[in-house]
């Protein structure tokens, strides 16, 4: 295995030039970080070809060889990235020079080399720990200052989509053309069902076992209809779709920081774009503010009408209008995307705040079983973050 890592480091800085190096590998993510793929790191240290001493941090994604995982994930999952890195972000990156835009959506890592090979895929990645980037806390909520800084990304992420399709029809085509969903793939099979709906009723177990009884009946209408309701939800794609980022929970986001204030972020980048498809914008704020911000659930609104600002203020210095996505579309999208985040939270918190332990290692897989099996044998935390989390969600959510 080393000896395959250590060729395809090779492939990647082929056009880096080195005239001499070595590299040195290390281990990545533990168990329960990282949901589709291993990360391994390698340092590579060397000479160019004009005799000057030079220095590379890179991170080789490798996705899951499981055969019982790749069939229940789909492979369209590991495509996806892909896509993101060698068509997507270019055209992106093309397109914002294009209109001389000053700070261009740039949050993400840089992506030397992919490769695809027989049931594996590759992604050669800069390691941003090199550059002083960390994740944050999984077990902690996120702080208005994090939660501002991704969704100002999420709004030129998205703006993108928009004045993109608005400017050029024909490229924005070809972009998403292939791009499937396997999240809602994944979400549609019958053991995820199972998997969801067991989850929402431990929540409403818990909140009927804790005397709350005010919020175990708002819960319990605003997650009618079960994980059938959530895959509509997810399902749901109209005009005003985007390429959304679409794996938006903790550990998909690495910060920045000056002088060690780890309290106010100076610049984030976005990880893990295998979930990436069209779907509203919407469907990112749900899913990155229900799982790394519901303690800041009373400010919601607040993050939306910024979130539209900032959107709004991207879409005018690329040259396409507003009225592309008003306020009220934002709206009138929430209403899904909100249903969406009230019956994925208690399944998605196992990882967010449960023990590592009792998360499955899904490398592990025997044949014939399903991802879903594995997410039904997880417990539900027990622990006041937990609960605490899922009370303020429901606390100010809108019925």
């Amino acid at each position: 295995m080393e000896n395959q890592i250590r060729s395809w480091v090779k492939q990647a800085i082929e056009n880096e030039g080195f005239s001499s190096y070595d590299v040195k590998l290390s281990d990545g993510i533990k168990n329960g970080d990282g949901f589709v793929g291993q990360v391994i790191f390698a340092r590579v240290t060397g000479v160019t070809e004009s005799g000057e001493p030079k220095q590379l941090h890179l991170a080789l994604k490798l996705s899951k060889d499981n055969a019982a995982f790749r069939e229940s994930m789909g492979e369209s999952a590991f495509h996806q990235e892909i896509i993101m890195y060698e068509d997507v972000f270019p055209a992106f990156q093309t397109f914002q020079h294009q209109k001389q835009i000053r700070a261009p959506f740039s949050a993400h890592p840089r992506c030397l080399k992919c490769l695809k090979l027989e049931n594996k895929e590759i992604l050669v990645l800069e390691d941003l720990r090199s550059g002083g980037y960390a994740l944050h806390d999984k077990k902690i909520c996120m702080n208005l200052a994090h939660s501002r800084m991704v969704l100002r990304e999420y709004a030129r992420l998205h703006a993108l989509s928009f004045a993109l399709r608005d400017q050029n029809r024909l490229l924005f085509d070809s972009l998403t053309r292939n791009m499937k969903d396997p999240f809602v793939d994944f979400l549609s099979a019958p053991a995820t069902r199972k998997a969801m709906n067991i989850g929402i009723q431990q929540a409403l177990d818990l909140l009927k076992k804790s005397g709350d009884e005010d919020l175990y009946k708002k819960y319990e209408q605003l997650t009618k209809g079960g994980a059938d309701r959530l895959v509509e939800a997810v399902a749901t794609i109209d005009e005003k779709a985007v390429i959304v980022h679409g794996d938006c929970w903790n550990n998909n986001f690495m910060f920045q920081y000056k002088n060690n204030d780890k309290t106010s972020p100076s610049s984030v980048m976005i990880l893990d774009w295998q979930f990436s498809s069209l779907k509203s914008p919407t469907y990112d704020l749900a899913y990155f503010l229900y799982l790394t911000s519901s303690r800041s659930a009373n400010l919601f609104h607040q993050f939306l009408q910024e979130y539209h600002e900032h959107l709004s203020d991207f879409l005018i210095q690329l040259g396409s209008s507003p009225s592309l996505y008003t306020f009220e579309d934002l709206q009138k999208h929430w209403r899904t995307a909100q249903t969406f985040g009230m019956l994925f939270m208690p399944t998605a918190f196992k990882f967010v705040v449960g023990e590592e332990e009792n998360l499955p290692d899904f490398a592990r897989m025997e044949e014939g079983t399903a991802l879903g099996d594995l997410l039904s044998l997880i417990p539900r935390p027990e622990n006041k973050e937990y609960y605490e989390r899922l009370k303020c969600a429901i606390q100010y959510a809108e019925l």
